[in-house]
This record gives C-alpha cells, sequence and structure tokens, in this order.
C-alpha cells in the first residue's frame, strides 16, 4: 500500500510540475463543506460537491491552451451556470459552481477580504502572512497550501465524513457535469476549446484524487500522509529545498494553531453571506 501511495506521489509530483505555480483560496474539502451548509437538503449531492471545486480546474491549465486568458476567467470571476443547466444532476453541479466565486463566494472572503480579520486580505491570506512570519524558510504560495490544509482538517473534525465526500465526489462526478460546462464554455461563451477543457479535468481530478486519498485517512494517517506529499510540493512546485516530514508537522501543527480559534466564523461568515446572495 505504501509503495502504490509514493507510486501516486510521483504521478502527482509529474503532473504539478506541468502547470504554473499558482496560490489558490479554499481548499476544496472546503469548498464542500460550504456548498453542502449553503444548499442542504438537495438532491445529487456528489454532483453539488464536485460543483463546487471545479471552478479551480481553470488553474491548471497549461500554457499551451487557445484561450487562457478567457478560460482563466472562469475561476477568478462570476459565472451563474444554472439557466444553463438541464436536469437535477447539472442543477446540483451549478449551484455548487455558484459558490465558489470570487465576486461574492467563498474564494472572495478567503483571498480578498475577511471584515473580521487583522488585515485588509481574506482569510487565508491573512493566515498564510502570519505563517510566513514564524518559519522563515516558507514563502507565501507554499503558507497558503499549509493554511488550506490546516482549515480543510479542522473541519474534517466537525465532519467526519468530508474525506469521503472529496473522494467519491472526485471519482463519481457525472458525466452530465462535463457536458455542461462544454455547454456553456466551449459552445456558448467561448471561453476554450473542448480538448483544453477535458485535459484539464483530466489533470484536476488526478491532483485532487492523490489529495483525497491523503487527505480521507483516519486521525494521524492523514496527517502522515499529507506531510508527505507537503515535502514533495515544497520542493518540486514551491522551491523549498531540504524540507523533511518532520519540519512539515511542525509547519500544519502551527498553521491549526492560527486558524483553530476563528475558522468556524470565516466558514460561518462565508455559508451565511453566499445565502444572502442566491
Amino acid at each position: 500500500m505504501k509503495k502504490l501511495y509514493r507510486i501516486g506521489l510521483i504521478s502527482i509530483v509529474m503532473i504539478l510540475m506541468m502547470v504554473p505555480t499558482i496560490s489558490q483560496a479554499f481548499s476544496s474539502a472546503t469548498h464542500i463543506y460550504i456548498a453542502e451548509k449553503v444548499f442542504n437538503p438537495i438532491r445529487n449531492k456528489i454532483d453539488l460537491y464536485y460543483g463546487s471545486m471545479a471552478p479551480d480546474m481553470a488553474l491548471y491549465v497549461a500554457d499551451a491552451v487557445r484561450w487562457p486568458s478567457a478560460f482563466l476567467d472562469t475561476h477568478y470571476h462570476y459565472m451563474d451556470l444554472r439557466s444553463y443547466a438541464r436536469g437535477n444532476i447539472q442543477t446540483a453541479f451549478a449551484k455548487g459552481w455558484l459558490t465558489h466565486n470570487e465576486a461574492w463566494g467563498a474564494d472572495y472572503f478567503a483571498h480578498i477580504e475577511y471584515p473580521f480579520g487583522s488585515g485588509n486580505d481574506g482569510y487565508v491570506i491573512q493566515k498564510a502572512t502570519q505563517l510566513v512570519d514564524m518559519f522563515e524558510m516558507l514563502n507565501i504560495e507554499f503558507a497558503h497550501f499549509a493554511i488550506e490544509v490546516a482549515i480543510d482538517l479542522l473541519l474534517k473534525n466537525d465532519d467526519p465524513s468530508l474525506g469521503g465526500k472529496l473522494l467519491f465526489a472526485n471519482l463519481l462526478r457525472s458525466w452530465q457535469d462535463r457536458n455542461l460546462l462544454a455547454n456553456v464554455l466551449v459552445w456558448q461563451e467561448r471561453r476554450t476549446d473542448w480538448f483544453t477543457l477535458a485535459m484539464s479535468e483530466l489533470t484536476f481530478r488526478n491532483l485532487i484524487h492523490q489529495y483525497a486519498l491523503a487527505f480521507s485517512l483516519p486521525g494521524q494517517q492523514a496527517k502522515d500522509a499529507l506531510a508527505e506529499l507537503g515535502v514533495q510540493l515544497a520542493s518540486e512546485m514551491y522551491g523549498i529545498e531540504g524540507v523533511t516530514p518532520e519540519q512539515l508537522f511542525v509547519i500544519l501543527d502551527a498553521a491549526i494553531s492560527l486558524c483553530v480559534a476563528d475558522y468556524q466564523d470565516v466558514i460561518h461568515h462565508t455559508i451565511n453571506q453566499i445565502k444572502n446572495n442566491l
């Protein structure tokens, strides 16, 4: 099992080396948690979950796409897919997609503005800046990753099924979800082409699968696996050499300590604000 996991780590690093270094806002498990609280109860939860994290696939596009800036806009700018959706599955996906947006959705409060924090940036940015101040070896991009993982782990304490939700959303999403994206992004809005969309989703789902395998493990095993993943990412994606799993444990524990007192505040605030904008 450990050998298979190491093979998976090699695969994810090879994929990551083909895409640009990016900083995100909330991680996929957190987006799932938020979407479920906003739209509960709802049918087709798997597709709601997948829709809530799917806007991030635009971040994993290689430089050779036909319309890179237009496709990337689907992540950074508000896009409501609900009017294009046909049937309960696509409607659930479109609702999840809506919760992610950076105009007034989850990424706005994570990345741009969190009114109850200590600075003028979003919650994740504020916490990542504090984490960098604690560890000279870190850069801001890797600190973002550590804070995202910390919030995911804290939410997993609140909802122990969160790891399974992430894993199964990624594995079992309906083919209708991608058909909806193709209809809107390829044929209607011409933000990208079919090949780019398909390859972007394949890359995205490979990345999420490796993260979900680690994240869905019980208790300490999840932290061990995520620390090992973090070592690979630190070197290959973020340019931090020589970091060890033991150092990653310390960094991750520090990230959790930075967030433990107020992560629920930002999550509840985000959920309420999204509901107010629907």
